[in-house]
């Protein structure tokens, strides 16, 4: 499952942006987004997704970073 629409559109929903100005390669300092809203970014991503991603924070630069890590997730997360 690709999970980058959902995170784009999660994240343009935090910072309150427009989702068309989110491309993969685009980084989360150029979209305004401090730790503060990474981490509200990440309890959304759990929440839509059924996922944990614990509490190592990743270094996380881009937009695609996010969603590789919720992909790899979610292809190891047990089916229900």
């Amino acid at each position: 499952m690709k999970s980058f629409p959902t995170v784009a559109k999660l994240l343009a929903e935090r910072l309150e942006i427009d989702v068309d100005t989110i491309q993969p390669d685009t980084k989360l300092e150029t979209l305004g987004a401090d730790s503060l809203a990474v981490i509200e970014l990440i309890f959304d991503l759990e929440d839509e997704f059924g996922i944990k991603l614990g509490d190592e924070r990743p270094t996380l630069v881009v937009v695609q970073d996010i969603a590789d890590i919720v992909d790899g997730l979610l292809a190891n997360k047990p089916q229900s």
